[in-house]
């Protein structure tokens, strides 16, 4: 029998932290050994520190058989099992651990481990989960910073990405109804006595007026790398996302026809994205070619192929500046039309010395199609502004966007229709309240569509609560 054999098998684990006054000593040829579990618990993981898992799997098994709820010596014997290269036995251990935990540090030392041992089988998704349960039983801001920096690290490594958001979005025009009691129609061509019919006011119905209610969305976005080398990366996307909503009693009540299904909207998409840093240049540079198909009320409502191409310029430590193009074909199956829009966009950053980020967008956009009222030049300005932590615990930032598009002809309006769309947001990230390293984000957004066509004026303003990703 080896030395290390003959050790383990004469341990003697007692149950508390020395022995008692009388306890009695072995006789020499029992070879025993007494050790306390607090001393037990410190020399397994200075065994698993010198790189001898065996020792300290011995010890572990020896605390676990004294006491089958010390979370720690499962830690331990699950840490040894992973430096031995027992992945199934390490897993065991390791689910043992967690739920045997009734502390925050055991709590964290049990899902970092769980980590560690799904990182080393390659099951790297598994492996960001239990990371963010690390983070929620983090006992201290140090323990946090470890497991964000480890959750980056096989981020990395994992050529699976999966992004979700959920949201929550009380709005008082769900259907981007009329903000306008009445209106007018300029295509009407004549008169009614003597009246032309054009400037004739018409009561907007109900149903087209703006309705109330509670937007419920939910979207996914998963990306797979499908080929990696030192300057490139190429990867696989799919989305699917989706919103409903849930009427106001009064919406219900002067619009009992119109309600949540028949305002539903649902998209799933399928893309490729190349990215890569050319030789000899800093800077990367992206492509991506996107199928969507889309639902509106549960029918199908269009489909749509969209390429981009962009880059990003890294003009100091505080200032960048990114540029993009994008051509969007769309075929739209309810009205049988197909239009093809051409986009350009370009924004500037610039970073403070506080940290505060400063923002400023502009896009050009044009579109064609065999239909007028999708055949338009338009342009957009927008600045956005993020104030970082304003008060500990609480972030918030604001953007801004004027865009114009410009119809040179329009089955609203025989002269042609110009269109002014204002948005306005400002979001309130809570970080004290963060769940599982998801931070609720509180956003206020108001829109407003101010259109020499009286019948697509709207204008509205949503208050929801988001999920956001902390790290």
């Amino acid at each position: 029998m080896t030395r290390r054999h003959a050790f383990a098998v004469g341990l003697t684990i007692l149950a508390c932290s020395g022995a008692p006054a009388d306890a009695q000593t072995p006789a020499p040829d029992q070879r025993g050994v007494r050790i306390s579990v607090g001393d037990s618990t410190v020399l397994a993981r200075q065994m698993l520190r010198a790189g001898q898992p065996e020792l300290a799997r011995d010890v572990a098994n020896a605390l676990v058989g004294a006491n089958a709820s010390d979370t720690s010596a499962w830690v331990i014997l699950a840490q040894s099992h992973l430096q031995m290269g027992n992945i199934a036995a390490a897993k065991r251990a390791g689910r043992t651990a967690w739920r045997t935990s009734q502390t925050k540090r055991e709590g964290f030392e049990a899902a970092f481990t769980m980590a560690d041992i799904m990182a080393a089988d390659e099951a790297y998704t598994r492996s960001q989960i239990w990371i963010r349960r690390a983070i929620q039983s983090a006992p201290g801001p140090q323990s946090e910073a470890i497991a964000i920096e480890a959750f980056r690290r096989v981020r990395q490594e994992n050529p699976f990405a999966v992004e979700l958001a959920f949201g929550l979005t009380p709005s008082s025009n769900v259907n981007s109804g009329n903000s306008n009691e009445t209106t007018k129609f300029a295509f009407l061509e004549g008169t009614i006595f003597g009246f032309p019919l054009s400037q004739i006011e018409f009561r907007v119905p109900d149903d087209e007026r703006p309705l109330s209610g509670i937007e419920v969305s939910a979207q996914t976005d998963l990306r797979y790398r499908i080929a990696q080398t030192q300057r490139s990366r190429t990867s696989l996307e799919f989305g699917l996302s989706g919103r409903t909503y849930i009427m106001s009693d009064s919406a219900r009540a002067s619009a009992p026809n119109v309600t949540g299904a028949s305002l539903s909207y649902a998209q799933a998409s399928v893309g490729v994205l190349h990215q890569w840093v050319p030789d000899g240049a800093q800077s990367p540079y992206s492509a991506s070619l996107t199928y969507s198909h889309d639902w509106s009320g549960g029918h199908p409502a269009r489909y749509e192929i969209v390429a981009t191409a962009g880059t990003q310029f890294i003009l100091d430590d505080q200032n960048a500046i990114s540029v993009s193009g994008a051509i969007r074909y769309t075929d739209n199956f309810t009205s049988d039309t197909t239009a093809v829009t051409y986009s350009a966009l370009s924004r500037w950053s610039h970073v403070f010395d506080n940290k505060h980020v400063f923002g400023l967008t502009g896009q050009i956009i044009h579109a064609a199609s065999d239909t007028d009222d999708l055949t338009y030049e338009g342009a957009l300005v927008g600045i956005s502004y993020d104030f970082g932590d304003v008060v500990p615990g609480i972030d918030v930032s604001a953007r801004y966007t004027a865009q114009i598009r410009d119809f040179a002809n329009s089955a609203f309006d025989p002269a042609g229709r110009l269109d002014r769309i204002t948005t306005a947001q400002i979001d309130v990230g809570l970080q004290d309240l963060q769940f599982y390293g998801f931070d609720p984000v509180v956003s206020i957004k108001g829109r407003r569509t101010e259109s020499s066509a009286d019948s697509l004026d709207t204008e509205g303003v949503q208050i929801g609560l988001n999920l956001r990703s902390s790290f």
